[in-house]
């Protein structure tokens, strides 16, 4: 009951950012572009876990995995609108099933991409991003049901926009992605959204929506999922090149993955 309840969820979640996405113009977190010769880079670390009671009789504990995860990511400006970037996520998990302990650790993914903006307002911007990637395999800290034996490759279309400027400023950003997957595993579609305030020239507070949805049949063995996760941080800029972000996120719904809550903490920085 809890299950269908779950699927239930996910599916009117997934709708509605559907329809959302259509009607702003479908739209990344990050859809404005860095200038030319800009750099962005950040570094994220972050916890995550995810538990489950033990369903065989015979089991030794309740199942769980558990994963700390460090994030490279950056960003570089080409001019002519056009910005290349990538990340690379190391990872190291532990991982439960109820009667034994599997670890692993290593490079969990590595992704890159290319973005460009389509169109610029005084408000708004649309851009495009087609990014390839090599996703998480089990053996590198992957979560079971979530590992991929191949590459991916995504297009992704990214709006985002100033609501208001003052007193405070506010804006938001979504975005619509397919996601092909050339292994076993399912392909997917994603929608995520966020909403910025910035109550202040150093504060910044995100609200953020991610949703994957699996799409078309996997082949044997490989990873068929859906989840949607919640996410809220706050970021406080240090210094003119230096800002520190902390959070938490929770995964509200899921299909075919043990959903979990994850913390974090992030340095951003600009050259």
């Amino acid at each position: 009951m809890a299950a269908r309840r779950g699927a239930r969820l996910f599916g009117c979640i997934f709708l509605i950012a559907a329809l959302l996405a259509g009607a702003a113009c479908p739209a990344r977190a990050s859809p404005w572009g860095r200038a030319a010769g800009e750099f962005f880079f950040s570094t994220r670390a972050d916890y995550f876990r995810a538990d489950a009671p033990a369903v065989e009789p015979d089991a030794l504990g309740p199942v769980f995995f558990e994963r700390v995860e460090s994030h490279a990511y950056g960003e570089l400006g080409l001019g002519r609108r056009l910005t290349i970037g990538g990340k690379v996520v190391y990872g190291s998990s532990t991982f439960f099933d109820g009667h034994s302990v599997f670890a692993a650790d290593g490079v969990s993914e590595i992704e890159g991409f290319l973005q460009r903006e389509l169109r610029r307002g005084e408000r708004g911007v649309l851009a495009l991003r087609l990014a390839g990637a090599a996703p998480s395999r089990f053996e590198t800290g992957a979560r079971p049901g979530l590992a991929s034996d191949g590459v991916d490759v995504e297009a992704r279309l990214l709006y985002g926009r100033n609501l208001a400027l003052r007193p405070v400023k506010i804006f938001a950003a979504a975005e619509a992605a397919y996601r092909r997957r050339f292994g076993a595993a399912a392909d997917q579609l994603r929608a995520d959204f966020l909403l910025g305030v910035e109550p202040m020239s150093r504060l910044l507070f995100l609200a953020e929506s991610f949703a994957v949805k699996g799409i078309g049949a996997a082949e044997p063995g490989g990873a068929d999922f859906d989840v949607v996760r919640l996410q809220a941080s706050a970021a406080w800029r240090a210094t003119r090149r230096w800002t520190v972000q902390a959070g938490a996120s929770s995964e509200i719904a899921g299909r075919n993955v043990l959903t979990g809550e994850a913390y974090f903490i992030s340095l951003w920085s600009w050259f």
